[in-house]
């Protein structure tokens, strides 16, 4: 019975740990030079702690690699976001020697302690993870780690050619940018009568060489407006208000453009707005038909077409500017809040369109748009934290207040944004906020002074007690409340009662 016990229990420690291993692809970045590898992450938990092991990490030396070794941070705490497990931590460990084959040695043993900080998230299935590996003592190296092809790429959180500087040939001489499309490739019974809408414009840009060049034309005397979208157009009428003509979306179609992409962008998280360059020329002013217009919807990935042609139930949210007027020759950066019209719908693509009119058919056939630098913004502050005085760009508060983790009440301002509480010691407390795409937060502290009430019980002669942080006597204790205590030899200390 003793062996079949001991038995029991060995079993049981076997699966109190799990482990699961992530191969995705993984950025190194060097005193900022980045160079991209396939990696491994094991993530184990035990006894409701974590390890997190980056498994035969290598540093690239031109085009050399140099192996390191293995990157293992353990006994982490795991803090939830939401339906996200966060693993973070700041530890001084020793990287040990990998076991990929053909690597005879491997630096990170000769190396020392390192200090090493790594953020992490699991979420539905999937490993993101930053790690920072400090080497400036040793070789004036600051190495960044992005793990996941969210962080090395942003497929799935940001806009892919965002710059415009990659395009693709569709027919004959003319091209679309890499993630984007236009009436080359457009689906309908009208598609080969719609001519040509959409160029390169290398004359420069805001943040590189080129941009997109979106431009109307006249089809037997009816103006056709230029339109680029991240879906893919449909020129289904001659009746230019038609909804046969539109933009449309669909997951579950296989089709793909000339650079085998498909005709749409995922996207995993809620962005908080979408900004954009733009100049707008009318080749001919139309006081009634005055602007030019962009549109991003988010969706759950089934058909979606702008503009509607129905009531859709599958949107997430909507972001729109109708009214962008003429800029001349001045850049203008807009900036398109979303307006998120359901929780319940989980976002997996966004449709994003832009047209030389925000009327169908109207304007003239010389108008056109130029685009630049299009990108989803994740904000990563808070709009409330319970603590007197709060402003959103304050990061530093002391309060006589008592706090506790369960009490202390924060609002993140992202849809997309996680956020953190921690206590650090007994007077001091940390909300961290993360953006949806972990590329920016912002650290919120609160330190919990001690009224001048206390002082008066220290200058007392009552006996042992507890008491509000306030000086106020309590008969009973609230776990996750903080109390002042007079101890039984008569020092007084600040303690969270936890049960």
């Amino acid at each position: 019975m003793k062996r079949l016990f001991t038995l029991l229990m060995v079993a049981a420690a076997t699966l109190a740990a799990s482990a699961t291993d992530y191969t995705d692809r993984l950025l190194v970045l060097v005193n900022g030079e980045g160079s991209e590898q396939q990696a491994t992450i094991s993530v184990t938990e035990h006894d409701g702690l974590y390890d997190l092991k980056l498994k035969n990490f290598m540093l690239m030396n031109g085009t050399e690699p140099m192996p390191v070794g293995n990157v293992e941070l353990t006994g982490i705490q795991p803090e939830k976001a939401g339906d996200a497990i966060f693993l973070r931590a700041n530890q001084n460990i020793v990287v040990t020697a990998g076991d990929a084959e053909g690597v005879l040695f491997w630096m990170g043993p000769t190396l020392g302690e390192l200090p090493v900080e790594v953020v992490a998230v699991l979420e539905n299935g999937t490993l993101r993870a930053l790690i920072n590996l400090d080497l400036m003592s040793l070789l004036q190296q600051m190495v960044e780690v992005r793990f996941g092809e969210a962080l090395v790429t942003g497929r799935g959180y940001h806009i892919p050619n965002g710059g415009f500087e990659d395009w693709h040939v569709v027919t004959d001489d003319y091209k679309e940018p890499n993630g984007w499309h236009s009436f080359e490739s457009a689906t309908g019974a009208l598609a080969p009568l719609a001519g040509h809408h959409l160029s390169r414009w290398s004359t420069g840009g805001i943040g590189g060489s080129t941009c997109a060049r979106i431009y109307a034309s006249s089809i037997f005397g009816i103006v056709a407006n230029g339109t680029m979208t991240t879906g893919r157009m449909n020129a289904g009428s001659m009746s230019a208000a038609d909804p046969a003509n539109n933009a449309y979306l669909d997951m579950s179609l296989t089709d793909v453009d000339a650079n085998g992409d498909p005709f749409y962008i995922p996207l995993n998280s809620r962005p908080d707005s979408l900004v954009l360059w733009v100049q707008f020329h009318q080749g001919t002013a139309s006081a009634e038909h005055p602007y030019a217009s962009v549109s991003a919807v988010i969706t759950d990935g089934t058909y979606y077409q702008d503009p509607e042609d129905k009531e859709y139930t599958n949107v997430v949210a909507k972001a729109k500017n109708n009214t962008i007027a003429v800029t001349g020759e001045e850049w203008q950066r807009l900036s398109l809040p979303f307006e998120y019209v359901s929780a319940s719908v989980q976002p997996r693509a966004i449709l994003i369109t832009i047209s030389t009119n925000a009327d169908p058919g109207q304007g003239s056939a010389y108008d056109e748009v130029l685009v630049d630098d299009i990108s989803l913004v994740y904000n990563s502050r808070l709009s409330s934290l319970d603590v007197k005085g709060f402003q959103p760009d304050v990061f530093q508060y002391v309060t006589e207040s008592a706090v506790s983790i369960d009490n202390l009440a924060a609002q993140a301002d992202g849809q997309g944004a996680y956020v953190l509480k921690s206590q650090v010691d007994d007077s001091n407390y940390a909300v961290t906020v993360y953006s949806g795409d972990l590329l920016s937060k912002s650290v919120y502290t609160i330190q919990v002074s001690v009224p001048n009430g206390i002082s008066d019980l220290q200058r007392s002669s009552s006996a042992a007690g507890s008491y509000q942080l306030d000086g106020r006597p309590v008969s009973s204790l609230r776990p996750g409340q903080a109390y002042i205590m007079r101890q039984a030899d008569g020092t007084i200390v600040k303690k969270l009662h936890t049960r």
